[in-house]
């Protein structure tokens, strides 16, 4: 016959501590070896469109945007912060961890399924803007379709 008061006095609640670590160490080294992918990586799409530019702050402080000739595409004042002004300090903060240079160029991309995102190769990181909602996108895609 089952004795649930023999067993409950076998488990002690101190042993539970030990065992949940051993049984995460196990997790983890499992995961490790047998090298599980990630289940929400996007695929691969093809980019449709890209265009080379450059996020810059001016001397007066203004968020520019200029294209490989350094013709300003589109420029926002110093009291107009913008998302082109966030996403210019997050690439910027990424490029002073790694000590890269910070003049170097971005490339804007539009891929197959739509999507629009910033490509920093100095860094070799991507910034999908889909995200960011459809106002803050509109500014890039407008320069990708001059």
């Amino acid at each position: 016959m089952y004795n649930a008061l023999a067993v409950m006095k076998l488990l002690k609640p101190q042993w539970l501590v030990p065992f949940a670590m051993v049984a995460s160490i196990v997790i983890v080294i499992g995961f490790q070896i047998l090298n599980f992918e990630p289940l929400n990586t996007p695929a691969d799409t093809p980019i449709i469109s890209s265009k080379l530019i450059y996020i810059v702050k001016s001397d007066d402080l203004s968020t520019q945007i200029l294209d490989e000739n350094s013709a300003i595409l589109v420029e926002y004042p110093k009291g107009e912060e913008t998302f082109v002004s966030t996403l210019l300090t997050v690439v910027n903060r990424d490029r002073t961890k790694r000590n890269i240079d910070k003049s170097s160029p971005l490339v804007l991309q539009e891929k197959g399924d739509g999507r629009i995102g910033v490509f920093d190769p100095a860094s070799q990181k991507e910034i999908d803007l889909m995200g960011f909602g459809e106002d803050n996108i509109i500014i890039f895609r407008d320069i990708l379709e001059q």
